[in-house]
């Protein structure tokens, strides 16, 4: 049987249990036991000797208390003197972290959330629904580097660095050196736990694939899945602009052009569609979704239109939906008219930019905006983050109040 993923948890924990129990003097520790000492307490280290005594009492059958547990008792008597030693006090009530609060939402991962941890879900939930332009562009940044990560495992860009010829005594030192360290116990113990879940995987899907009615019972499955997901996205509409974040190729000839189109100081832009047409006409379409006025908290009323629908002289209802202001109207932006090489990152005309390289440019005009661009040259590329606005901020965090309030 494959115990690798046992094996290198148990060398690890040994490692640890010699230098916490050790008799020695520190003066006479070996190299290797000095360089852990100085690890041993750092939070990676910690967590990954927690997770390895975890899985060795599972696999030993034994029921271990840890540490940092707390044994609730109840005790009654008292006397003169004061609480008897039989009391002991109750677990105190662990306080409210805003994390908590957090409720992560699959909707705001770009499609990403299967390569997500649990960790990365909130942090992008959180930065995402903060109302904050500058960290919905942190974001956009973090979900355009897992998806880069995603397509791209092993970059070839990076150019590799020049290995000095050493002897074979010297590469053999050097390895046994790294696979004594710690980090390097902890990485090959992930990795192997990595391994060993993936072949698990595998043979239960190898079983459900074998049997039919598996099959129907998971096609059912997703299709109820993406049933409930399509009434929550219509309950809770996203905005039509979402932040994302592209780099451009500062080497070659930029061929992405913009155009100036101001803000009308609105949550309802959001929701708005930009569309440019021939000669740069723009033109910003309002939406026709009553749920959109629940999330901006005003409320939805139908249109004269609307009240034709009655008698036969419509198709579809139209509503009114009122207008919030958070800023005053006029405020200039820059809107991508042609997306040139950028189209295949998912750029897309009407799209705002936002910042360059991390740098709001809210107010700028086209001219000032390529000019801070251009000023990148030096570097090669350039980050630009689209859509990470103030309307578009408000607009997720009026959603996930909405989300919250249910």
């Amino acid at each position: 049987s494959d115990l690798s993923h046992t094996i290198r948890d148990t060398l690890l924990l040994r490692k640890a249990d010699e230098i916490t129990h050790s008799k020695k003097d520190p003066s006479e520790w070996t190299p290797s036991q000095v360089r852990l000492e100085k690890v041993l307490h750092t939070s990676a280290v910690q967590q990954a000797i927690k997770q390895a005594r975890k899985l060795e009492a599972e696999y030993l059958g034994r029921d271990d208390i840890e540490e940092d547990s707390y044994i609730e008792e109840w005790g009654f008597e008292a006397d003169v003197v004061g609480v008897h030693d039989s009391f002991r006090e109750p677990r105190p009530p662990s306080p409210v972290r805003r994390e908590e609060a957090i409720r992560v939402d699959p909707t705001l991962f770009a499609g990403l959330d299967f390569v997500l941890d649990e960790a990365q879900r909130r942090e992008i939930t959180e930065l995402m629904t903060s109302g904050d332009p500058s960290l919905l562009a942190e974001a956009a940044e973090i979900l355009r580097t897992v998806a880069q990560r995603l397509s791209n495992p092993r970059s070839t860009t990076e150019p590799k660095k020049a290995v000095k010829p050493t002897d074979d005594a010297t590469r053999r030192r050097k390895s046994l050196a790294r696979r004594s360290s710690v980090f390097q116990l902890i990485e090959e113990a992930e990795a192997a736990h990595f391994k060993e879940e993936k072949k698990v995987n595998e043979a239960c899907s190898v079983l459900m694939h074998n049997n039919p009615r598996s099959r129907v019972a998971q096609h059912r499955q997703l299709e109820r899945e993406l049933r409930l997901q399509a009434d929550f996205q219509k309950r809770f509409p996203i905005p039509v602009r979402m932040p994302k974040a592209i780099e451009v190729d500062l080497t070659q000839p930029f061929d992405m052009e913009f155009v100036e189109y101001t803000w009308g100081g609105t949550v309802m832009d959001a929701y708005s569609k930009i569309s440019i047409g021939f000669r740069n006409k723009i033109s910003q379409r309002r939406p026709n979704n009553a749920n959109v006025a629940n999330i901006l908290g005003t409320g939805g009323h139908p249109t004269a239109m609307a009240l034709g629908c009655a008698v036969g002289l419509c198709v579809s209802e139209q509503y009114e939906i009122d207008d919030v202001y958070i800023a005053l109207p006029g405020e200039s932006r820059v809107l991508i008219s042609h997306t040139g090489r950028s189209g295949k990152q998912g750029a897309v005309r009407g799209d705002v930019v936002t910042h360059v390289d991390g740098e709001a440019v809210a107010g700028k005009n086209v001219g000032q905006v390529l000019m801070l661009i251009y000023s990148k040259r030096s570097n090669g590329r350039v980050m630009l983050t689209l859509n990470a606005e103030k309307s578009v901020a408000e607009a997720l965090k009026r959603r996930a109040e909405a989300i919250a309030s249910l």
